[in-house]
This record gives structure tokens, C-alpha cells and sequence, in this order.
């Protein structure tokens, strides 16, 4: 029996793959095969979460069996016997980022393809180590002098970093009287 399954991101409108799987295959092989059709790095830490028709958590499968199996002994059969018609192929556990993959229904096997097959693709792969973007933009902060000229205040320092050197650099020596005057010390430099 052959499954097939539409692959989408969240955060993508455009992106989308069409999967058609064996009944027999393990998560396990399944995640070698998309990574390697995503250009994924294999050696990342991945999941298989299954959700029921109502969009609930029902089972979490890892590399390791945490509770409800272990990818290399569950199949996509036994996944769709739970009742679990959604997985999430959890790709980048830190930043909680996935591919969900639903299930479309049963196809006709064709003997002379491989399974499984990517038979349908839009979209560009998504980045495996790419963060995720927030959805309220980080505004810098800003001098509160300059309004919002985000770069005056960068021009004012630069200005001064000028000042400064040329301080450095002349003959004449500037002092500050304490009144904000500033007094240059001709001497300097004079016999």
C-alpha cells in the first residue's frame, strides 16, 4: 500500500512538497530520505511528532523511544492505525521549527518507482540553521536627540572621534577653563 502525504512549512506560503511513501516504511528511513531530498545535514537531532484529526498531540517519536516508539520501529501504517493523519518532522528541536506532513490518502503502487518518491515540489528548501524570524521586528534603539535619524547619532560619534585626533595631532593644547570655555595653550612649542 502506498501513502500520500503534502509537505509544508509554517513559515512558508509558497513551499510545499508531495511524498508518496510506502506503508511499511519507518520513520526512521523516512527521515533519511528527506533529509537527503532537503539537503539537510544528517547528523542533527530530529522527531516525528503525530497528531490525530483534531490537531492533538498524540505520540512523539525520536531516535530513541521516548514513551510511544522509536522511529526505526514505527511505520507510516502504524502511525495512520493510531488515528495520527499529521506528523511534524521536528527539524531544528531548539527553535521548535518543522515540516507537516499530512496525510492526503492511499495511491496506486507503480512498480517502477522507487519509494518513496517526491512526486510534487514549489518553493526553495527551507534553511535547516536558519533562525527563525520573530514576528515583532527588534527596532534599534536610538539616540533620544536625534529623533529618528537612526544614523546622526553614529555621525555625531564618528565627529568626534575627528575632533579628538586632530586634538591629538596639533601643536596647540586645549584646555577646558570649567566654563565650557576652551583655552589653547600657545606656549607649547614656543621658545
Amino acid at each position: 500500500m502506498v501513502y500520500q502525504f503534502r509537505a509544508t512549512i509554517p513559515e512558508s506560503k509558497v513551499f510545499y512538497r508531495v511524498y508518496e511513501i510506502k506503508s511499511d516504511m519507518t520513520l526512521f528511513r523516512f527521515n533519511a530520505f528527506i533529509t537527503d531530498n532537503l539537503g539537510f545535514s544528517p547528523d542533527q537531532m530530529v522527531m516525528f511528532e503525530g497528531y490525530d484529526e483534531k490537531g492533538t498531540l498524540c505520540s512523539e517519536y525520536g531516535l530513541f523511544d521516548m514513551g510511544d516508539g522509536a522511529m526505526d520501529t514505527i511505520t507510516f501504517e502504524k502511525v495512520l492505525e493510531r488515528g495520527e493523519t499529521e506528523l511534524h518532522y521536528v527539524f531544528d528541536l531548539r527553535n521548535d521549527r518543522y515540516i507537516r506532513l499530512i496525510y492526503e490518502g492511499e495511491t496506486s503502487y507503480l512498480p517502477m518507482r522507487a519509494y518513496p518518491a517526491l512526486v510534487e515540489e514549489k518553493g526553495q528548501n527551507p534553511d535547516q540553521f536558519r533562525v527563525r524570524i520573530e514576528e515583532e521586528p527588534v527596532v534599534p534603539k536610538l539616540h533620544p536627540d536625534h529623533g529618528f535619524d537612526k544614523f546622526a547619532a553614529l555621525d555625531d560619534e564618528l565627529d568626534d572621534l575627528d575632533d579628538d585626533e586632530d586634538e591629538e595631532d596639533g601643536d596647540d593644547k586645549m584646555f577646558d577653563d570649567g566654563e565650557g570655555e576652551e583655552l589653547y595653550d600657545e606656549s607649547e612649542g614656543t621658545e
